[in-house]
């Protein structure tokens, strides 16, 4: 495959990356580095990027802009890749025709990284607004943009496996010691926002139930009801980090377990890039059947499966009796960034071309 231009845009690529969706975008970014000439967009955030691919354009909520206009007219993409904040509503239709009609040579592919709903009279248009592939990350999603009309793929999330790797005993024993964790107490680590769509209450009871470390790592956003969540962890002997980690990698490697405990389909993008991390660096991971994942990956060699709160706190007494053999590392290794984003645009070229 000759050397792509790709444009990658989304609303907010500022720093912090603390975010899922914003994560997906600027790793889809690096990933394509290399591969490809690479234009990233951040177009309704002036913040610093930390990316010399990266640059910011003010627009409004329809990206009616002459100077975003101008960006791609210069850049002359060959595949323009949206990634709305918002997953795939009506709006980010209208905003990938916009940027179909500012370069129309350009393959313009959506990633919807949410499952959204859609009135009827939305759907009809979204027949006459969808772009050249949406991409999403579950089952339900495709067939619903499917019998709309759109041509659709899944996509799963990716992992930076350089970054992410397992450590020693004794590298995860200096690490607690730096974090000021227990050198010795099973630890248990959950990373997400504070919100109660994701059923973080439940850290409280893995943290009351078994002689365990619960470490949640929150974003850095502000609210009160990330307040009120974070200060009812920390009275239950929670350990909460609720600042922005660019060594996130050492949290995941002082930790012995992962627990994914989200069931709100709302409340996490599909293929949670957490549980992707946590299994990169080789630990044992208990999670809710959520999204994609398990058809993406399947149940054991560390990796455990639950369908309700009680087959959670059953698969955290599994993992602390384990005798080893997790291989988690190795079912995540095909998902690089780079292979992420390779398909992608093999995905979009290969569509082109048919």
């Amino acid at each position: 495959m000759e050397k792509q231009a790709v444009c990658i845009i989304s609303e907010d690529l500022s720093q912090p990356i603390d975010e899922g969706i914003k994560h997906f975008a600027y790793s889809l970014i690096k990933g394509c580095t290399g591969d490809c000439d690479v234009l990233g967009l951040s177009v309704r955030s002036l913040g610093y990027a930390d990316n010399s691919d990266i640059f910011s354009v003010k627009t409004n909520r329809l990206f009616l802009s002459l100077r975003l206009q101008a960006e791609i007219r210069s850049f002359r993409p060959d595949v323009i890749c949206y990634v709305p904040s918002a997953s795939a509503t009506l709006f980010s239709f209208l905003r990938s025709r916009m940027l179909k009609l500012y370069w129309p040579t350009a393959r313009v592919v959506m990633v919807s990284l949410q499952p959204r709903h859609y009135h009827p009279v939305w759907q009809r248009l979204i027949r006459f607004l969808s772009p050249d592939m949406v991409f999403v990350q579950d089952e339900v999603a495709m067939k619903r943009l499917l019998r709309l009309g759109c041509h659709t793929r899944l996509l799963p999330s990716g992992v930076d496996l350089e970054k992410f790797t397992p450590v020693s005993a004794e590298k995860k024993a200096e690490l607690r010691s730096k974090y000021h964790l227990e050198p010795q107490t099973f630890t248990i680590l959950h990373v997400g926002h504070a919100t109660t769509g994701r059923n973080i209450e439940i850290l409280v009871q893995m943290q009351n139930k078994y002689h365990t470390q619960v470490v949640f790592v929150g974003s850095s956003l502000q609210h009160e009801d990330r307040h009120n969540l974070t200060s009812h962890l920390r009275g239950n002997g929670v350990v909460v980090l609720n600042n922005y980690f660019p060594n996130i990698e050492e949290i995941y490697q002082l930790s012995d377990c992962y627990l994914f405990p989200v069931f709100s389909d709302r409340a996490c993008i599909g293929v949670p890039l957490s549980v992707l991390e946590a299994m990169a660096c080789n630990l044992p991971v208990v999670s809710v059947r959520y999204g994609n994942l398990s058809a993406l990956f399947e149940e054991g060699r560390g990796l455990i499966y639950a369908d309700t709160p009680e087959k959670l706190m059953q698969g955290v007494a599994v993992v602390r009796n384990y005798n080893g053999g997790c291989q988690t590392r190795e079912k995540v290794t095909p998902y690089s960034w780079q292979k992420i984003a390779r398909y992608v645009l093999e995905t979009t070229i290969n569509r082109e071309n048919n």
